[in-house]
């Protein structure tokens, strides 16, 4: 067996679909989506943020840079920083992102387990509330 090592940042990127994501997103695949778990180096820009979605399974983030913004549909969003870690059980409808106040960019580690359901955009009204 051959150790395979590589930087995250020469891992290829590809920006986030204008159906799943509002503003710059650029994302990176650490592990393959094609298992039961994916995991994914995200960056959000300045404004960027996921529609509103759902997992089959448990969703963590560990946010590595910048402040960003995790919300539960129907509760108060949580803020995060780097070093925190969101977990979001799974079915729950949310949606994260940079935070509004971010004037760089926000980037976090996304493990994901089972598959993603895209629903609607979160609102700029939604995104700022808090």
């Amino acid at each position: 067996m051959t150790l395979s090592r590589e930087r995250v940042d020469d891992l290829p990127q590809q920006s986030g679909e204008p159906t799943s994501f509002t503003g710059t997103t650029h994302i990176q695949s650490v592990v393959s989506s094609e298992g039961p778990v994916a995991v994914a180096r995200v960056t959000f820009e300045k404004g960027a943020r996921t529609f509103w979605h759902v997992h089959s399974g448990e969703q963590v983030l560990y946010f590595l840079e910048g402040r960003g913004r995790v919300q539960v549909r129907g509760e108060q969003p949580v803020d995060a920083s780097e070093g925190d870690i969101v977990r979001i059980p799974a079915g729950v409808e949310h949606w994260h992102g940079a935070h509004p106040e971010e004037e760089h960019r926000m980037r976090h580690l996304a493990i994901t387990f089972g598959r993603v359901t895209w629903l609607d955009p979160v609102s700029d009204e939604d995104y700022r509330a808090g």
